[in-house]
């Protein structure tokens, strides 16, 4: 059997079938979409026998279905919209985009989509916003948006979306601190830099700073409108507080987008100005010219003198004060100790008022703050050392010895004893007292004025020598006393002391230079006996080294026109600072068959000279800081010197 087909109407050529085998197969391409083509195609299939002999014919219908080979396709590869206000309300439709399908049927049923969570879109291509858009972030948004149909697999078609937008005025300008700290030294003058305050506005706008309330100007600082600078005034600064509160504040102009400067924004930053201490003020002893200590001699070392203050008007470190105690340069060693911490003076050695520590002694105490570099301040001032009674009363000789004619008269002034305390007040007021030790008929003969030491005849004299004891007592609790022996020698009525020229030499002046070995004076007595005019002088020892306890003066004998005269010679170096006078003893004997003696007082007074360099109290050491106008004082300098002749000192830069 052999097969034939046959297609009736627009079919033909479009099918074949196999003469043998009857499959029928597709001639050509169909294409459902193509409206060319039928959507169904009639066919006469014919089968004949091989022979020639019957054959048979029946009509086949093809339908052609359609299947999902059309992607969606969008009427627009690129959809665009301009001009849209960022602050538009979510949900506002922005445009529409539309896509179609050449299938047909579920193939041809579309739905869309969009890449970007900014917007949506519904199933009639409608764009919506989804959020609120920013045109200062992105002023373009790019979408791709998605057709896709229901088939089987479904196919997808897309385009491009570009939304433009457009910049409204409505973001704030932000600070980018909330708070700044700024500091500022507490001397810093006019227009000095304070900090920068800086602020952005993502519209884009200008930003106008200023004070709230306040303008450009607040106190005593100014911030400059377009750059946000503060600085203090320029005018007359005077910070006295530890910080400053601004509240500034951040404007924009609209400058961004059309009528923007309708609606302008502001916002506001704290800027707290912290004042830096600048160490600029000393240490100063409010009150160191009224301290007047005292401690008493002999109190034990450690004994507390006095608790000094210095203020300092810094602060913190800067105001924070130590002392210390200032080596003076004309002593030796540190007699005062002082607490670093609490100013609390104390003494570093046991004081002796009649030795060299003497009435008064000078502490220059030290304050100096934390500060860097640190800054100074002194007190100098004087302790007195309070007399306590331990010197015992000191005769100014180690024996009186003095000849009484036989025939003296009753109440007369024989000799005087005099005795001298170093110590001050009663300690150092005296009283006298006469005993006769030896033979106690002897006190009955003479008297002693208990205030003067004159000793006087009390009762003619009957023997050849009397000898007594005075005593000199202080008026000190304890008392102290002392003893010297008086011897009275009785001589003949014929016979004669020794005469003086003059009994008594002075006040005589020298200068304290006066070389070792350089002549004072000149003095001369005569024997009384004219024929034997020969006399020996003796310079007397004392009990103080102003009469003479240490040989500072001796006698050169020597004769002169016939006379035996006595010269008092400079023996050792004289210090006016030291020792201010001498009152020298001296004795003459002449040479007769009973040996007679006289006495001579020697008056000398010393004289300054300018011979002691002036000493500074301290070494000064101080800051300056820079930019003082000239003619700002800086520190004060003292010196002393120890001349007292010469207490005017001048001080002069090199």
């Amino acid at each position: 059997i052999r097969y034939t087909l046959r297609a009736q109407g627009k079919g033909a050529g479009t099918f074949n079938i196999g003469p043998t085998s009857g499959v029928v197969k597709l001639a050509k391409e169909l294409d459902y979409e193509d409206l060319r083509q039928p959507k169904s195609y009639s066919l006469i299939v014919t089968a004949t026998e091989d022979s020639g002999g019957f054959s048979t014919s029946v009509e086949l219908t093809i339908k052609v279905t359609d299947v999902n080979d059309n992607a969606p396709r969008f009427e627009l590869p690129d959809y665009q919209a301009h001009n849209v206000d960022e602050d538009i309300a979510v949900g506002t439709s922005i445009l529409q985009v539309s896509a179609t399908d050449m299938d047909t049927g579920r193939n041809a049923e579309l739905t869309y989509s969009l890449d970007k969570e900014d917007f949506t879109i519904d199933s009639r291509g409608v764009v919506y916003s989804n959020r609120r858009l920013d045109a200062d972030v992105n002023n373009t948004y790019v979408l791709t948006v998605r057709a896709t149909d229901r088939g089987e697999p479904p196919l997808t078609g897309t385009a491009t979306i570009r939304i433009y937008t457009e910049n409204k005025n409505d973001e704030a300008p932000k600070f980018s601190q909330d708070v700044y700290t700024p500091n500022v030294d507490e001397n810093a003058g006019p227009s000095t830099l304070v900090t920068t305050v800086v602020a952005s506005d993502k519209d884009g706008d200008n930003i106008l700073f200023g004070f709230v309330n306040s303008g450009t100007t607040s106190g005593m600082f100014q911030i400059e409108e377009r750059t946000g600078v503060i600085r203090l005034i320029n005018g007359p600064i005077h910070l006295d507080k530890d910080k400053y509160e601004l509240n500034v504040t951040a404007r924009d102009d609209g400058a961004c987008c059309r009528n923007g400067a309708l609606t302008p924004h502001t916002s506001t930053a704290l800027v707290v100005v912290f004042i830096t201490d600048v160490n600029d003020n000393k240490p100063v002893f409010d009150e160191c010219q009224t301290y007047t200590p005292k401690v008493e001699e002999g109190a034990q070392s450690g004994t507390s003198v006095i608790k000094v203050k210095a203020k300092d008007l810094d602060k913190g470190h800067n105001g924070q004060v130590r002392y210390s105690i200032v080596q003076q340069p004309n002593q030796k060693g540190t007699k005062f100790s002082v607490d670093e911490l609490t100013g609390e003076i104390r003494t570093n050695k046991v004081f002796d008022r009649e030795g060299d520590d003497g009435r008064f002694v000078s502490v220059t105490v030290k304050a100096t703050d934390r500060g860097s570099p640190p800054l100074e301040g002194v007190c100098s001032f004087k302790v007195e050392i309070t007399d306590i009674n331990d010197n015992p009363p000191l005769f100014d000789r180690q024996e009186y010895r003095e000849n009484v004619k036989q025939d003296t008269q009753v109440g007369i002034h024989i000799l005087r004893v005099s005795a001298s305390d170093e110590d001050a007040d009663n300690n150092g007021a005296i009283v006298y007292n006469l005993t006769a030790p030896y033979d106690p008929d002897h006190l009955a003969y003479f008297s002693i004025n208990p205030d003067s030491g004159w000793i006087s005849l009390q009762k003619a004299l009957d023997r050849d020598q009397y000898q007594l004891r005075a005593i000199a007592l202080d008026k000190g609790v304890p008392q102290h006393q002392a003893t010297v022996e008086v011897i009275i020698d009785v001589v003949d009525r014929a016979n004669n002391p020794p005469i003086w020229d003059q009994p008594v030499y002075g006040p005589i002046f020298i200068k304290e230079n006066l070389e070792v070995g350089s002549r004072v004076i000149s003095i001369k007595a005569r024997s009384g006996i004219p024929e034997n005019p020969d006399v020996f002088y003796t310079l007397m020892k004392g009990s103080t080294e102003q009469t003479n306890k240490k040989d500072t003066f001796y006698l050169n004998q020597k004769v002169e026109n016939g006379h035996t005269v006595a010269e008092l010679v400079v023996n050792y170096p004289l210090d006016y600072e030291r020792i201010q006078q001498y009152n020298l003893t001296v004795r003459v004997e002449n040479n007769g068959i009973q040996q007679l003696a006289s006495e001579a007082t020697v008056y000398i007074v010393l004289e300054d000279v300018n011979d002691e360099i002036p000493l500074f109290i301290e070494r000064e050491q101080e800051t300056v800081l820079e930019g003082l106008p000239a003619g700002t004082k800086v520190t004060t300098v003292q010196a002393q010197d120890k001349d007292g002749t010469y207490p005017t000192i001048r001080f002069t830069m090199i």
